[in-house]
């Protein structure tokens, strides 16, 4: 369970944090799972394809999204170069007949000022699998624009212009995947600076300058001005952006002045015609903030225009055929979105069961305290460094973007004493590109990040806007793609710095990017406000750098955090070190080892539990010995064998009535003349005897796995619950031990002493007998009384060993015992006789060799005897007796053969002898 428990965190653990880090730097995946589409915004321009589907660029140049005719997104294209931290923009796409996207790929600075490269690059139908199809590296100048333009597909082949200077070439790359070739390069007449160019035949390449003209090349690479008129007036502001060839030959482009479509024949450009006007875009999509026209593409049915956050579908003659705001997600996105969100909750879900599962079966189960510290602890000091690394990126961020309002409002204010204002209000048209008046404010613009490269300039910008006539108009701005005479909308800002002359700060989105900024009035030399100029910095890369500062902190908190967590754990398991050595001596106590002390040097609570646990442990080790004592005691006066014959494992399991019935061999054994050798000790001497007496004979018992019942004064009983061959070798060990003792006896000078031994098994109860204060352990039986009196006949018959038949014959070896039969004898207080045999193998060497000599003849005479031939039993007991004058059995049989032969044997007579 434990492994499972740790399986399971980890894997709510991984699923979780990576949904929720997909959910966090994904966007497009970030939203409701609901939500089947989502708004199009900071759109900038499109590209038709042959199939039918639209690509558009999107998110300030940062996203191609290719969208079907009902706008369902069918993919989605970004790029990641390889230069870390470099901003990348779309500024031109174009769409193939079966849906592949070519790109132009603009990689800048990290500051997102200056071009560091341009890439064409092509993905497939999808958005995936981008591949670079050609590279220009930039040269530090170029701002956010390149030199590569005019990207265009014709006959299989894609086009494209190279612009140096004044120099153009049309390059061209045959599909799939060729070398670039040159195909055509032309010069710019003098004082023309490119702005957009199209066409890829020469004699149909038209192209748009700085200042606001439309030329026509010529096969042979001449120039020819066909917009404006020549006798259009020089100080106009029409401005044409976003010229383009249309398949019946005409150009259209957008008068940027008056945000309007306007088309004209080139064999005739003095006759321009307005298809598309500012008013009709109101009547059209009503309720926008912007109308400004952001692109236009010619489609297979007629015309897309794009603004900024939706595309505008158009007949072939300009009549509103649809428009498309919202990019609808295609059943594989919504089910990605949708099983992301599953897994963030699921994960989510799973963590806090696991949380709840890993606490049952690890933490409240039986598991380190160090690891329950480490769990405890590692988890709170994670999460309170991120919220600290949070708390300080935020704090952070939020202070740099104030610092850098402050600094921006400081250059907004020194930009309106570099410039000149009068020389602004000598600007009029965009045929003043490049003369006097704007390369001398150039020159004073310039001046502020003279001498400063990219990473000294940190991507601040410049732009100056021109006010005239209650409008404003963009004159210069660091961007190349910007012209000039661009009208600008009025907002509340900038309305305040006209009219009253202050600098203010902010923020604002559009479909260049992201932008942080601050705009200061420009004044002429009559005190008039005739401009205002702006610095600023692009936001998101303000919001990069952030996030550079951010992996920063979060790399620096994670260092710290894993020293911190390294040093946590250290300290937690020297700390937990006197309670692991508190723990070995606990186990080792519990195991058995009672000598176990603890040696702790700390000064606190700790320091406290392991002295008291060394003086508890000393208390257990007087108390163990105090119990050890007492039952070493108690054995003395129940043996051991006792409490196990009753199934029980001391003392103390001990109740009153305990019993059990069960087959055992008794053994009594008694000092013969005891009472005669007590009459001449003292009450001591007694004592001391029969102590020394038992010292010397009870562990022969023990020995043989039989206990002592009871003392009997001059001697004991002692019970065999095994095997029967253990009460017989006992008493054979004891009749020898008794020659070594005698022998010692004699040596000290004392007399010597005999005992007589008596065996028999049967049925008896041995249990717990007494009242409520005083407990006995005894043995109820008929054969212990029948043991008793058999040991008090075994002198008179000559035994010193003296068993009934029926224990012998439970002997599994009765011949490895010298013996003999005694015939059947009858106790004097009982009617039944019993067959007792005389084991003389532990009798003196004498005595034992009569008897084994005149065995057969003893046990010869017996039979006659209980034959009723006692004449005959007589004789023969009469020659044991000849061979061996000490066997008192012989003398009795041969007093009772005698007795019968001659007065006859009575009534009943059974072979019996009376004792």
């Amino acid at each position: 369970m434990k492994k499972l428990a740790v399986l399971l965190l980890l894997a709510s653990l991984i699923m979780s944090g990576w949904s929720g880090f997909v959910l966090a730097e994904r966007v497009d995946r970030s939203a409701a799972p609901w939500k089947s589409s989502d708004n199009l915004q900071n759109l900038s321009l499109a590209a038709a394809g042959g199939d039918g589907s639209l690509a558009v660029v999107s998110d300030s140049k940062q996203k191609i999204k290719r969208l079907g005719a009902d706008g369902t997104l069918l993919g989605q294209m970004t790029y990641s170069p390889a230069e870390r931290g470099a901003r990348v923009d779309f500024n031109e796409a174009v769409a193939d007949e079966d849906g592949r996207i070519y790109a132009l790929v603009t990689v800048l600075d990290s500051y997102g000022l200056y071009v560091q490269s341009e890439r064409i690059v092509r993905y497939d139908r999808s958005g995936k699998a981008g591949h670079v199809l050609y590279e220009r590296k930039g040269d530090g100048t170029s701002k956010r624009i390149g030199h590569i333009e005019g990207l265009q597909l014709s006959g299989g082949a894609l086009f494209f212009y190279e612009a140096d200077a004044d120099k153009l070439q049309l390059k061209r790359i045959v599909l799939p995947e060729n070398a670039p070739e040159t195909v055509f390069a032309f010069t710019l007449p003098k004082d023309r600076y490119l702005s957009e160019i199209t066409g890829t035949e020469p004699g149909q390449i038209y192209y748009t300058t700085r200042r606001g003209s439309i030329y026509q090349v010529s096969p042979e690479g001449v120039s020819t001005k066909l917009y404006p008129s020549t006798t259009r007036a020089s100080d106009a502001k029409n401005f044409p952006e976003l010229v383009m060839l249309r398949t019946d030959g005409s150009l259209m482009f957008v008068d940027r002045l008056v945000n309007a479509v306007t088309t004209f024949d080139p064999l005739a450009p003095a006759g321009t015609e307005t298809v598309l006007d500012d008013a009709a875009l109101q009547r059209i999509a009503p309720g926008l903030d912007s109308y400004e026209i952001m692109d236009i593409k010619q489609t297979p049915t007629g015309f897309a225009i794009v603004l900024n956050d939706r595309i505008l579908l158009m007949s072939a003659d300009f009549a509103p055929a649809g428009q498309i705001s919202k990019v609808g997600f295609d059943g594989k996105t919504l089910w990605d979105r949708r099983l992301l969100w599953a897994v963030f909750w699921l994960g989510l879900l799973l963590l806090v069961f696991s949380v709840r599962f890993f606490h049952i079966h690890v933490l409240e189960r039986r598991s380190s305290l160090f690891l329950k510290q480490v769990l405890a602890t590692v988890p709170a000091i994670l999460i309170a460094m991120i919220l600290l690394s949070n708390f300080i990126y935020n704090s952070f961020s939020a202070r740099m973007e104030t610092q850098m309002q402050r600094e921006l409002a400081l250059l907004a204010r020194n930009g309106q004493n570099l410039i000149d204002g009068d020389r602004l209000a000598r600007l009029h048209s965009p045929s003043d590109y490049r003369n006097e008046d704007y390369m001398a404010i150039r020159a004073k613009m310039n001046f502020l990040f003279e001498g400063e490269d990219s990473e000294q300039r940190q991507g601040l910008y410049s732009t100056l806007y021109k006010y005239e006539g209650d409008q404003i108009y963009i004159v210069m701005d660091d961007d190349d793609g910007v012209n000039m005479f661009k009208p600008f909308e009025k907002n509340e800002v900038n309305s305040d710095v006209l009219s009253q002359g202050v600098v203010r700060t902010g923020q604002w989105e559009d479909a260049d990017g992201k932008w942080l900024y601050a705009i200061g009035p420009v004044y002429d030399s009559a005190g008039q406000i005739v401009g205002v100029y702006e610095t600023g910095r692009d936001l998101s890369v303000l919001h990069r750098e952030n996030r550079k500062i951010y992996y920063n902190i979060i790399e620096n908190i994670l260092m710290i955090t894993g020293g911190l967590v390294v040093l946590v754990m250290i300290a937690t398991f020297v700390l937990l070190s006197p309670i692991r050595k508190l723990r070995r001596s606990v186990m080792a106590m519990a195991n058995g080892d009672w000598d176990t002390e603890v040696k702790l040097r700390n000064r606190d609570e700790v320091g406290d539990l392991g002295e008291q646990f060394n003086r508890m442990a000393r208390y257990i080790r007087q108390h163990i010995a105090d119990i050890t004592s007492f039952s070493e005691a108690s054995y003395r006066f129940v043996p051991q064998q006792f409490f196990n014959s009753l199934g029980k494992k001391g003392i103390l399991d001990i109740r009153l009535g305990d019993q059990i019935q069960k087959n055992m061999a008794v053994m009594v054994a008694n000092l013969r003349e005891f009472r005669q050798l007590s009459k001449t000790l003292s009450p001591k001497e007694n004592f001391d005897f029969m102590n020394s007496f038992l010292r010397r004979f009870g562990p022969i018992v023990r020995q043989e796995d039989g206990l002592i019942s009871k003392y009997l004064g001059a001697g004991f009983m002692a019970l065999f619950p095994g095997y029967a061959e253990e009460a017989i070798r006992a008493a054979v060990a004891i009749r020898r031990e008794l020659l070594v003792y005698n022998q010692h006896r004699r040596s000290s000078g004392y007399a010597t002493v005999d005992i007589g031994i008596a065996i028999h098994k049967g049925p008896l109860m041995l249990g717990i007998i007494g009242e409520e204060r005083r407990w006995e352990g005894n043995v109820i039986s008929d054969d212990v009384q029948r043991t008793t009196m058999l040991e008090q006949i075994s002198e008179i018959v000559g035994c010193c060993i003296v068993v009934t038949r029926d224990y012998y014959e439970q002997l599994r070896s009765p011949e490895r015992f010298m013996h003999r039969s005694l015939g059947r004898i009858r106790l004097e207080s009982s009617d039944e006789a019993m067959e007792l045999i005389d084991v003389f193998e532990g009798d003196p060497e004498q005595q034992r060799a009569a008897k084994e000599r005149t065995k057969v003849l003893f046990e010869r005479g017996l039979a006659l005897c209980q034959a009723g031939r006692f004449y005959d039993a007589r004789e023969t007991f009469v020659e044991v007796i000849k061979q061996n004058r000490m066997d008192r059995a012989a003398k009795l049989y041969f007093y009772l053969c005698d007795e019968y032969y001659q007065k006859g044997a009575g009534a009943g007579w059974n072979g019996t002898l009376a004792v």
